[in-house]
């Protein structure tokens, strides 16, 4: 007597093409928010990074202004801080001492001035300079803006 093994179960090893549909939808589903928070949070470094670089700016035009004599503490457009000097010192303040992630920021197409308002009293003048720098990133549809003081007293 012959017996036949009608065994399906040696054939099923594998896994059909619906099995493999559903697991890739699901992984699918998983994926696209991870990759959308790993975006966003990328977006944030690039602003974060670009912040600290524009107030570094900010700050080297503040000490310069510290280290001239106060009747030539001006309001200065952008073209006017590219080229500060201080001859005495040889002390030279350009957008190329903040180093290489300078150039990446330079492409924005930045924009800096600074303000500077005089005040007098009884006891001493002295004058506030506000630096700002307004850049457009890619990622944003509006001008990013920092805004930094500081003082200037007569000396």
């Amino acid at each position: 007597m012959m017996i036949i093994n009608n065994n399906r179960n040696s054939y099923n090893k594998g896994f059909s093409i619906v099995e493999i549909c559903i697991v890739s939808v699901i992984i699918m589903v998983v994926m696209i928010p991870l990759f959308t928070m790993m975006s966003m949070g990328n977006a944030g470094t690039v602003h974060n990074r670009n912040e600290i670089i524009a107030r570094s700016y900010a700050a080297n035009v503040i000490a310069y202004f510290n280290l001239v004599p106060y009747n030539e503490v001006r309001d200065l457009n952008k073209d006017e801080l590219n080229t500060l000097t201080l001859e005495n010192t040889k002390l030279k303040i350009n957008l190329n001492d903040l180093g290489n992630n300078f150039e990446y920021f330079k492409s924005l197409d930045f924009n800096a001035y600074a303000n500077v308002k005089e005040f007098k009293n009884k006891l001493n003048d002295y004058k506030v300079v506000t630096v700002t720098v307004e850049w457009k990133e890619s990622n944003k549809k509006t001008i990013t803006k920092i805004s930094q003081s500081g003082m200037v007293t007569y000396k």
